[in-house]
Formats: C-alpha cells, structure tokens, sequence
C-alpha cells in the first residue's frame, strides 16, 4: 500500500530563449506520501504466522543489524535474559508495583517495596530457569540482586520526587499507520504522569526507567527512537505528551565507583513526530522487501562492524555469523 504523491501538471515550454521554470523540490510530506507501506509483514519461519507487531525493541534492532533481526523475529532464535537485563526489569517491576498500589489508592513505603522486589526476584529466577535461564556471565547474582535494592533506595530519594503524579502504568499502546494494514506499531508505556510547570499548568509525560552502566545523554535523548515513537502514538490518538522522561539509574562499573540517579527530559515537535512515523514506514518497507528478495534462510544485512552490538558479548549469534567470527 502507498499513497500517490499529488498530480502535478505539465508546464508547457516557454516561447524563445526564456529559460523553463523550476520545479519546486517536493515536500517532506510528499515524499514521506512515496513510502510503499505493506499491509502486512513477512512470516516467520518458526511457526508460519505473520510478524503483526513492530516495536521500539524490533525497529532499533533492524537499525543496528538486519542479520540480528532475521534471526529473532524471522527465525526464532532466542536467548538467554543477561544478568543485567534481568536486573534492570526485576526494578521496574517493583516500582510498577509502587505506582499500581498508588493508582489504587494504597501508598508503599519504600521497605515495602524493597520486599515485594525480593519475592519478584525469587520468582522471576524460577520462571526463567524453567525457560531460558539466566547469563550471569555479565555480572554476578548476588550482586546484581544488591544493586536493586540499591536503585530502588535512589529512585525513591531522586527520582520519584520529580516525576509527578501516576496516570496510567505498564499501558500497552498500539497504533496503525494507514487503514488496512495486518500489522502495528505497539508500545509499552512504563509511566504516564501529570506534572505542573512554574505556572502550575498540567504536564502530561511518559516515563521509562534504565538501570544501565551507562546512562542516555540529553544528545542521546533527543534523537532516542523509543522516546520518538511512543510520543508519536499518543499524538495520533489525540492525547499528546509535552515530555517523555528518562528515569536512570547508573549502575556502578569501570568508569563509576558509586550508583547515581539521572533524569533525563525530551520532546519532539510535530514534524519530528512525523518523521519517525516515515521512518517506521521505510523500516517496514524495507524489510517486507528483504524478506521477498532473500527469503527467510539466507543473510539479510551485516552490523557495521566497530558498533558494540556486533561483538561477541552482545550479539548470542556472533560466533555462527558471517559477519562476526565468519565462517
């Protein structure tokens, strides 16, 4: 599906010397208008059924490597949760549980949670055993398990302060980008606050939080294609936000001997808004048509390979890829 740029008539030619007019360059929504988008996505390999969602996760993957990305969302191929990435969600499940209770009128003092973390710690180590497991290889259980109880205490002191107050949590947020297309674009909002300015007027803000060793830069957090796309969906769905909000907790490392808090804002202009959607768009173009050329076996597109993600701690399939170890 794509939509026709408009018409444009024909000038005829001027009489003499004179020389013929310039077309005017299109627009940038003229051109966005020339994007093929299909209505639907390829078909997995593994069990046969149509890709129907794109996500952050899944569009900043086909960013960094197409290889990466035909390997997970074509093929299947999966892994293990790294000790870090276990961490980071094990706290945003104790302070979605906060902010819950809160919706529902109950107030958690900060050791209440901290409990609720270590019986979701517990469970969660369970559940992924019975899976996948846990690759503890990044960072040791124990530890990792110290630094939660660590981030939590930081995010009550720094960063739940500033945040606003809770309108919705963990909301699912799904959106099209023309009619009849099979697929969409879905979200997942960790927190949606009110806040109040200087003059006291309502801020609506989303909110991710990270526990990370390095944290987003206002840079960063700018051009940060999460942030962009989940601004763009409550746009279309005419319930704008004024910020989004990068709630960061600084693992200690290497290059920082002490945990810290961070909190980073952002926004995007309609125009930015609309230039993701485009770039969504293309994405979606791009690998429907991949799919058609190379089929669903054969190597789709290598990583650069100087990205930290193309490199045999971050990438499970590296040791077997062309482009990584080769073959």
């Amino acid at each position: 599906m794509s939509i026709a740029a408009p018409a444009i008539a024909e000038t005829p030619p001027p009489p003499g010397d004179a020389p013929a007019p310039t077309a005017p360059p299109a627009s940038a929504a003229e051109l966005a208008a020339r994007i093929p988008v299909p209505v639907r996505l390829p078909t997995r390999r593994y069990d046969g059924e149509p890709i129907r969602h794109l996500s952050a996760t899944s569009y900043g993957l086909w960013l960094v490597c197409r290889e990466a990305w035909r390997r997970k969302y074509i093929c299947g191929e999966r892994e293990a949760p790294s000790g870090a990435m276990f961490l980071g969600s094990r706290v945003d499940d104790a302070v979605s549980l906060y902010y819950q209770r809160r919706l529902a009128g109950e107030e958690l003092d900060p050791g209440q949670v901290k409990d609720a973390y270590r019986e979701l710690w517990r469970q969660q180590v369970d559940a992924e055993r019975e899976k996948l497991g846990i690759d503890w290889s990044d960072i040791h259980e124990q530890a990792a398990f110290e630094i939660g109880l660590q981030a939590l205490d930081m995010t009550f002191a720094q960063l739940v302060p500033k945040l606003g107050d809770p309108v919705a949590v963990q909301r699912q947020l799904e959106y099209t980008l023309a009619p009849g297309l099979e697929w969409t674009v879905l979200c997942y909002l960790d927190l949606e606050t009110r806040g109040r300015d200087l003059t006291g007027a309502e801020i609506p803000r989303v909110v991710d939080y990270k526990v990370k060793g390095s944290t987003i830069s206002q840079a960063q957090a700018d051009r940060d294609p999460q942030a962009s796309l989940y601004m763009a969906g409550r746009w279309l769905q005419a319930n704008p936000a004024a910020e989004f909000l990068f709630a960061q907790i600084a693992k200690p490392g290497p290059r920082r001997k002490q945990i810290s808090a961070t909190l980073i804002t952002t926004g995007r202009t309609v125009g930015q808004m609309r230039a993701t959607l485009a770039r969504i768009a293309l994405a979606a173009s791009e690998l429907a048509a991949t799919h058609e050329r190379l089929g669903p076996d054969r190597p789709w597109g290598l990583a650069d390979p100087t990205h930290w993600k193309c490199s045999p701690r971050f990438c499970p399939a590296w040791s077997t890829c062309p482009g990584g170890r080769g073959l």
